[in-house]
Parts: structure tokens; C-alpha cells; sequence
């Protein structure tokens, strides 16, 4: 399902899941922007948060997947989400004395190469750039930046090795 409210463009022959609750926006503010021969599968949900998330040529996001857009996400082309991969380009205010739930959100935004597979189940925090090429491990949690052709992997992720 698109959310009648986002502001989204499509590019061409994309393969979007009626399952896929995709661009939900409270704020009415933000964009997404499918390129070419995007696949999204069943059971994702891509709320743009009044963000811009941009996905661009040739990039299959498994079922399952999260993304949380606020601080903006960029995924290169021909990268590929694994099922359940989750991507929050934002975070919660934590000051003491006030309610969480009270505080501005927190967001710097995530940038994900061209040609980078993450692995089912990871989770991509916000401010993390990730760079062409690189893998994460199944379950990974990422809090860091990678380098190009870097291989990550484990909780907190952590470099295991580089392609080659």
C-alpha cells in the first residue's frame, strides 16, 4: 500500500508489494524516491518521517524490512536488503528531566553505497554512512562507519575482513 500522502516519485519496471506499507508520513513532509527496477518486497514498511529517502537503481529490499527516514537515507545502486534489515535514519532525544516521548527526535541521516548486501536481520542506526561495496553480516548492528569493500559483522558490528 502507498500512503496517499507521500510525496513519491517511481521510476520505471519497480516491483512494489501490495503487502509493503510504503512512504507512511505523519508530518506530510517528506519524500521518497524510487529509481528504475527497485524491488520491494511484502511485509516492509518505509516511512519517510518527513524525510527524503532515496533508493536508487536495481536495489531489492526483502521482506520485512524498516526504514525510518527523518534525517534522510540514501541507498545506492544495485545494493540488496536482506529480510528484516532495519534502517533508522533518527533517534529520540534522552535528557534527563524531560519525557523521552516529549523530546525532539534526533536525526543525522544514513548513506548506504552502491553494490553493499546486507544481511538478514541487521540494523543500520542513524548517522552511519556505509561505504561501495562493503557487506554486513546477519544480524549485525551497525553504529559505525565502513569503508568501501569492507566485510562487518556482530553486535556491536566490527570489521571481520575485506573483499577481495
Amino acid at each position: 500500500m502507498i500512503h496517499p500522502k507521500t510525496n513519491i516519485t517511481i521510476g520505471n519496471n519497480c516491483q512494489l508489494s501490495p503487502q509493503a506499507h510504503i512512504g507512511f508520513n505523519e508530518s506530510g513532509k517528506g519524500k521518497l524516491t524510487l529509481g528504475n527496477k527497485v524491488v520491494i518486497r511484502q511485509n516492509c514498511i518505509i516511512r519517510t518521517c518527513g524525510g527524503h529517502i532515496h533508493i536508487k537503481d536495481n536495489v531489492v529490499i526483502n521482506y520485512g524490512c524498516i526504514m525510518h527516514g527523518l534525517g534522510n537515507i540514501h541507498i545506492g545502486e544495485n545494493s540488496l536488503l536482506s529480510p528484516n534489515v532495519q534502517i533508522y535514519a533518527q533517534n529520540h532525544g534522552i535528557k534527563k528531566g524531560e519525557l523521552i516521548r516529549n523530546q525532539k527526535n534526533i536525526s543525522k541521516g544514513v548513506i548506504i553505497g552502491c553494490d553493499v548486501w546486507i544481511g538478514a536481520g541487521s540494523i543500520i542506526l542513524d548517522g552511519v554512512t556505509i561505504g561501495k561495496g562493503a557487506v554486513i553480516g546477519a544480524g549485525s548492528i551497525v553504529t559505525k562507519h565502513i569503508e568501501p569493500y569492507e566485510i562487518w559483522a556482530s553486535n556491536p558490528a566490527r570489521k571481520i575482513g575485506e573483499r577481495k
